[in-house]
């Protein structure tokens, strides 16, 4: 199920040459997430994740603006029916445990592209991967990464923690996302649009260094 959120797409239509500027923003992935240090259970999460999602439509105001605002670009739809595919074929049993999780690495985050079940097209697609919420600390983890429709190749990619709140399993780990919507770089669009524009698909090689400084500071 998609959802439009301004007439951008009308202009495109008018201006195929612009087909970089469009943003299909396909929602959170959890299949790699790691849950530690909580009590509820794992089918309570898979619930959570598929929630989480839901809200990206319900209330768009909260999270989808804001992003588009942080990134300087018209989010051209919301489709979150391909994750929410990928949230059924997580295992439970894989959701849970007892040590901090480790950093995702580029070739999970291809993973995780090329898991979505997407027809190629044109513009770029930003999907956010999911890889840890950590009880002990209220913090979670995620990857934000823009790929080229055209071909699923991953143009820029980088990392964020968010601090959990709010009442109920949802909206405690739905905070942890909106929170980390403030850190985006807003050229992050632009320099994704010129990768596309001047072939430089580079990947994710900057993630983990990224953590490693912050980890530093």
């Amino acid at each position: 199920m998609a959802a439009i959120f301004s007439g951008f797409a009308f202009s495109m239509a008018q201006n195929p040459a612009n087909w970089e500027q469009k943003l299909t923003f396909y929602g959170i992935d959890f299949s790699m997430t790691k849950v530690v240090g909580a009590s509820e259970t794992p089918e309570e999460f898979l619930e959570a994740f598929s929630g989480i999602n839901s809200l990206l439509l319900s209330e768009p105001e909260k999270y989808v603006h804001p992003l588009a605002t942080r990134l300087k670009t018209d989010i051209d739809a919301v489709d979150i029916d391909p994750v929410l595919a990928v949230i059924k074929e997580i295992d439970p049993e894989e959701i849970k445990i007892n040590k901090s999780a480790d950093l995702l690495s580029e070739d999970d985050l291809k993973y995780a592209v090329m898991g979505l079940d997407l027809k190629p097209g044109n513009g770029i697609g930003l999907l956010v991967v999911c890889s840890e919420l950590d009880k002990g600390s209220d913090y979670g983890t995620f990857y934000y990464v823009m790929f080229d429709q055209k071909d699923m190749s991953i143009l820029d990619s980088w990392a964020s923690k968010g601090k959990s709140g709010g009442i109920g399993l949802r909206n405690y780990w739905a905070r942890s996302f909106y929170r980390t919507i403030a850190e985006i770089n807003p050229s992050r669009f632009y320099q994704a649009k010129k990768k596309v524009k001047d072939g430089l698909n580079k990947g994710v090689e900057a993630v983990k260094s990224g953590f490693e400084k912050k980890d530093k500071e």
